[in-house]
C-alpha cells in the first residue's frame, strides 16, 4: 500500500510526443485501410471557447483528437491530459497525412501527460496544467478521462466528492485565466453513478456543449443548448482506440462495422 502512495506522489512530467508515438495505442489491421482523403471539420477549437463538453458517445475522444490536429496544424500548441488511454498517435498520423502534413509537425505541437488514477489526474490539473500551458505557450488543453477515472471502484464517496470539487475548481480557475478546455465524455452517466455529480457540474459551467450521437451506424455531432441538462441514454458499444474513423461531408463521422 505504501509503495502505491509513493508512486502516485511522484512528479508527473509532460512527455515528448515524438517518443510516445512509438508506443501508442495498439495498431489495428483496419488502420491500413484508413481514410485517404482529407476529413472535413466535425468541430473546431478556438482559444476563446472556455469550457467545451463533447459528450454522449465513445467516439467523443476521437472527435476531440480530430479537432486537436486541426488546431495544431494551424500553429497552435495544445496540452493533452490523458486519463483514459485515449491518446492515439496512429490516428493523429492518419489525420495529418490526410491533410498532407507530416506527423512530426502535429506531434511537435502536442504536449501530453498520462494519469493512471483520478488522484493523479486531479494532481495534474491542480498543480501542473497551468504551468504547462504557459511553458508551451498553449491556450488550449484537452482533458480526457474525467468520468472514467472518478468512477474507479477503489474510491470512496468522500474521495469522489473531494476530487470532483478540486477538478471543478481547477477548471474554473483556468477558464477564468482565459484558457480553453475540451473535455470529451464517452457517455452520459446515470444519476446515481459516481461520476454524475462531476458531469452535472461540468454541464453547469460549460460554454459549449457538443452532443455526439449515433444514427443507423453513423456518429454525428450537434451543438446542444446550454439551458437543458443532458438526459441519460443507454451507452453505445465502446469503440476501440485503433478503430478506423471516417468522416462525411455533412460534418458527420462514422466507424465501419466490426
Amino acid at each position: 500500500m505504501r509503495s502505491t502512495e509513493v508512486r502516485e506522489a511522484a512528479p508527473l512530467p509532460f512527455s515528448s510526443l515524438e517518443r510516445l508515438s512509438r508506443t501508442s495505442a495498439p495498431r489495428s489491421k483496419a488502420l491500413k485501410e484508413a481514410m485517404k482523403d482529407p476529413a472535413p471539420r466535425v468541430m473546431s477549437l478556438n482559444s476563446s471557447d472556455g469550457l467545451i463538453m463533447l459528450y454522449g458517445h465513445p467516439a467523443a475522444s476521437k472527435i476531440a483528437l480530430q479537432a486537436l490536429v486541426e488546431h495544431t496544424l494551424t500553429g497552435h500548441p495544445v496540452v493533452y491530459l490523458d486519463g483514459a488511454h485515449t491518446f492515439d498517435a496512429v490516428l493523429i498520423g492518419r489525420l495529418a497525412r490526410g491533410r498532407r502534413q507530416q506527423l512530426r509537425k502535429a506531434l511537435s505541437m502536442i504536449h501530453v501527460a498520462r494519469a493512471f488514477s483520478a488522484r493523479q489526474l486531479e494532481r495534474l490539473m491542480s498543480h501542473c496544467l497551468a504551468d504547462a500551458l504557459e511553458r508551451y505557450q498553449a491556450s488550449t488543453a484537452v482533458i480526457s478521462g474525467l468520468l472514467e477515472s472518478i468512477s474507479a471502484d477503489c474510491l470512496t464517496d468522500k474521495e469522489i466528492n473531494r476530487l470532483t470539487d478540486r477538478m471543478i475548481e481547477s477548471m474554473r480557475h483556468l477558464t477564468q485565466q482565459g484558457f480553453s478546455l475540451l473535455c470529451p465524455c464517452s457517455c452520459i452517466p446515470m444519476p446515481m453513478a459516481p461520476s454524475y455529480r462531476l458531469f452535472a457540474l461540468l454541464c453547469s459551467m460549460s460554454n459549449r456543449r457538443i452532443r455526439v450521437y449515433e444514427v443507423q451506424g453513423k456518429v454525428m455531432t450537434e451543438e446542444a443548448p446550454l439551458e437543458a441538462m443532458p438526459a441519460y441514454t443507454e451507452p453505445f458499444e465502446n469503440i476501440g482506440v485503433g478503430s478506423p474513423l471516417s468522416f462525411h461531408s455533412s460534418g458527420q463521422c462514422s466507424f465501419p462495422a466490426s
